[in-house]
């Protein structure tokens, strides 16, 4: 997946006329960016040169320098990984595979890419952020129904073992409960692909309303939840027929539940060390059993 082609698709909508003929110019042509300067750029796209700064600094670079800085190593990472082989990912529904090994080749291919295009989407500041405000809160309420719950889970499973007072719920109207009694010291986790389910929607408002710290957990694009909330983890994966029930969203947002589970737990191990030790002990004294 291409990741400054996903930023420039995500973004599209909310772009001015002029940087929206940048933005389809790129899309392309995106060699052009090498062998032009931006005078001709300006020029070939009916644009003109601070349309195409404009642009470049909307999608989250610094200029167009930082931009074809972005395209280039993603060129070489993409050579270097067609060079090493192994399965590649095609567009099918679940009636057309023709062999089981297609099957694990193309399973195999989408959950790798997902967690390797959300690993290059990493935000350490962010991150850090988020960290830090979880680790101070009073309560940290997760939030995720469907695929998404599978993730929302594994976090509040991984946060109940360090003793953090974590609450999450596969009932709707418990979670509304739930959320009707968060306060500013809390923290909110939202895991949903986009902005369009009512039910996530319904309990980030509630949560906004109530001044908590709010963080999404979402694919990359412009809606409600990544413009709205105080932090963002970016889940990106790649699109598969939505017929085929087949998902690798889980994979990405579950290698941000581990990446966050982690940092946190190394951020405030002088307090829950003894909650890892003592979870550990019970587990193995009962396998012994």
């Amino acid at each position: 997946m291409n990741i400054v082609s996903e930023k420039i698709k995500s973004h599209y909508d909310t772009l001015p006329q002029s940087e929206k003929l940048v933005a389809d110019y790129v899309l392309k042509n995106k060699d052009a960016l090498f062998k032009h300067p931006i005078k001709e750029l300006a020029t070939m796209s009916g644009t003109t040169q601070a349309a195409w700064t404009r642009f470049a600094q909307a999608i989250g670079y610094n200029g167009l320098k930082d931009l074809k800085n972005a395209y280039y190593a993603e060129a070489n990472t993409s050579l270097e990984q067609s060079d090493k082989g192994g399965p590649k990912v095609t567009f099918k529904d679940v009636n057309e595979y023709t062999s089981f090994q297609s099957i694990a080749d193309n399973i195999c291919a989408t959950s790798v890419q997902a967690v390797q295009t959300t690993y290059r989407l990493f935000d350490a500041g962010s991150f850090s952020e988020t960290v830090s405000d979880m680790i101070k809160a009073k309560q940290i309420q997760i939030f995720g129904v469907g695929t998404a719950g599978v993730a929302a889970y594994d976090l509040y499973c991984k946060l109940q073992r360090i003793h953090y007072n974590a609450v999450f719920s596969h009932d709707h109207h418990m979670n509304l409960m739930t959320v009707s009694q968060i306060s500013k010291d809390d923290v909110a986790v939202f895991f949903s692909d986009n902005a369009k389910n009512t039910e996530i929607m319904q309990l980030y408002k509630i949560a906004k309303e109530r001044h908590a710290v709010t963080v999404a957990v979402t694919k990359l694009g412009n809606n409600a939840l990544t413009t709205g909330c105080d932090h963002v983890l970016f889940a990106t994966y790649p699109e598969i027929d939505k017929k085929s029930g087949i998902t690798s969203s889980r994979f990405a947002q579950l290698f941000i539940v581990d990446t966050l589970y982690t940092a946190i737990a190394n951020k405030d191990y002088e307090n829950i060390r003894g909650y890892l030790k003592s979870s550990y002990e019970v587990f193995h004294d009962t396998a012994r059993e």
